[in-house]
């Protein structure tokens, strides 16, 4: 792209002036004001451009072959934290982090040498530096301009934070789906093995085999199906909470605890587990389904980890920050910091001993987070475990 020098004949002539002296006040070189002052007066005479660059959504810089800025768009501005007087006529390394400062100049004398349009970072990753000091990450590409008066370089900066942090998530996303399908697939294929291998054993030798020992096959086929379902239902859940927006409602703790306690009852006569409920639990606000999974989940994790003979303690109260906390409270062996920093990440939890996917404490963290509250564990070893979540009241 080639610009000759524009006619000033019919250009506004008191623009130019006023560009020189909005750079004296930075940099007295009379080289450098020169080069601004022209870059201003060669977009300055055409509206069309100057529209032009004022309204891209990228941010615009322009270079001479020094490094130094010599015309800026407003978007920089937006970008940088900085007014276009505070960058033009100076060094273009004002915009870079430190790291990049000491190689950059080699690559300016390398663009014009051998100008032309193309992108910046194929190989690695950019970043600019704000006015405050904070480093952001951006894409930018190049391009030149021809002028009578010398060669400029036009970068198009775009800054990318937004996208990294979706990119960032997508992956993370990515990661876990992958790892809880090969994890339910890996429960599943267990489970199905198990029950079909039950299954013909009744089937091949049920004539012959006693009453009790054909009532704990079954008791084992029914164990195995109620697992395979939790499976089954945590992946139907998750899928809710990661894709569903909800309307939050006063909820009625009870019938969603004795929900749950249905729901358990194999687990709690198997295990022979005591439970205890408070008085009175807070009125909060929340989903339905989404809650009765937390208790679910809570209630399983203290029935599974408990004490030899589990005692377990629902409660609830209101807190001075504005919050209904509800808890889980067992009598097992407690966690070290290290298991206790594992709890709610996928795939973790409760260090996870006995297998199953691991992923019950992580939904609960997501159901809870969804609905404006927060969950929490308090615990020290051979001191129990207190399993919370907190929720906004009803107001």
């Amino acid at each position: 792209m080639k610009w000759d020098r524009p006619d000033k004949s019919g250009h506004d002539k008191a623009e130019a002036p006023k560009h020189c002296k909005e750079i004296t006040g930075l940099n007295g070189d009379l080289n450098v004001q020169r080069r601004v002052a022209f870059a201003a007066d060669l977009f300055q005479g055409d509206v069309t451009i100057r529209t032009l660059l004022e309204s891209l959504a990228e941010g615009v810089v322009i270079i001479d072959s020094t490094a130094t800025i010599v015309l800026v768009n407003r978007q920089v501005e937006r970008l940088f934290g900085y007014t276009k007087e505070e960058v033009v006529g100076r060094p273009l390394n004002i915009l870079l982090p430190q790291r990049f400062q000491s190689a950059h100049p080699k690559h300016v004398t390398g663009f014009f040498d051998k100008p032309k349009i193309r992108p910046m970072g194929l190989e690695k990753e950019l970043a600019a530096r704000h006015k405050s000091g904070r480093d952001f990450p951006v894409e930018i590409s190049l391009s030149h301009l021809e002028t009578s008066s010398g060669n400029l370089a036009m970068a198009f900066i775009t800054d990318i934070t937004l996208r990294k942090e979706a990119m960032k998530s997508l992956e993370s996303r990515n990661e876990e789906l992958d790892a809880f399908a090969h994890t339910v697939a890996h429960d599943l294929r267990g489970s199905l093995a198990a029950l079909i291998g039950y299954s013909e054993l009744l089937n091949d030798r049920g004539v012959t085999l006693s009453e009790e020992q054909v009532r704990e096959s079954l008791d084992m086929i029914g164990r195995i199906g109620r697992k395979m379902s939790d499976v089954l239902n945590e992946l139907l859940l998750l899928s809710s909470v990661r894709k569903e927006d909800v309307v939050a409602a006063p909820l009625d703790m009870v019938p969603l605890i004795h929900e749950a306690l249905f729901r358990l009852k194999h687990k709690i006569e198997e295990r022979e587990a005591e439970i205890t409920l408070s008085r009175d639990f807070p009125a909060a606000l929340g989903y339905a389904p989404w809650v009765e999974e937390v208790w679910y989940n809570y209630i399983s994790n203290a029935v599974k980890y408990g004490g030899t003979s589990p005692k377990i303690t629902l409660g609830g109260e209101l807190t001075e920050d504005g919050y209904a906390r509800f808890w889980v409270k067992d009598n097992g062996p407690g966690l070290s910091q290290a298991d206790k920093s594992q709890l709610f990440i996928p795939f973790s939890s409760r260090a996870n001993p006995s297998g199953g996917s691991g992923l019950g404490l992580s939904i609960v963290k997501r159901i809870v987070e969804k609905l404006n509250g927060s969950v929490d564990v308090e615990c020290e070893l051979d001191e129990g475990s207190l399993f919370i979540f907190k929720l906004p009241v009803v107001e």
